[in-house]
């Protein structure tokens, strides 16, 4: 009998000891920047999915109102990832990458599947 496959557990982006305030900051502002109507976006954007995942490795230090913060950046990420990911940074939708570290329920690493209905529309109602 074959052992299930084991989810990859995601590396640290942030230097050890960062300030989940600093983190949660960083992901708002660059949430802020990605919901951008004119879509006036550059490339780097892309770190929402690292310090996203930062967030949810650390998420029991979580005040009341950065998950509300987070919730809001989530619902952008969201909405607008998918087409600044496949503009600027189509090699992170790469499954050789991000199988390899992220699980899928670090599902802003997945939106191509999720739009594509391949993987469940996250529920961006839920608690953290």
């Amino acid at each position: 009998m074959s052992e299930p496959t084991k989810e990859p557990v995601p590396p640290f982006f942030n230097p050890k000891g960062t300030p989940m305030t600093e983190i949660v900051r960083t992901y708002i502002k660059l949430c802020k920047d990605l919901d951008d109507p004119d879509e006036i976006w550059i490339d780097g954007y892309d770190e929402f999915l690292e310090y996203r995942s930062d967030i949810e490795l650390r998420k029991p230090e979580l005040t009341d109102a950065q998950k509300t913060e987070v919730r809001w950046g989530d619902a952008v990420v969201f909405r607008r990832g998918l087409r600044y990911l496949d503009a600027f940074a189509e090699e992170l939708l790469e499954d050789d990458h991000r199988t390899r570290y992220y699980p899928v329920s670090h599902w802003w690493w997945y939106l191509d599947r999720i739009f594509d209905k391949k993987l469940p529309k996250p529920d961006l109602t839920a608690p953290l």
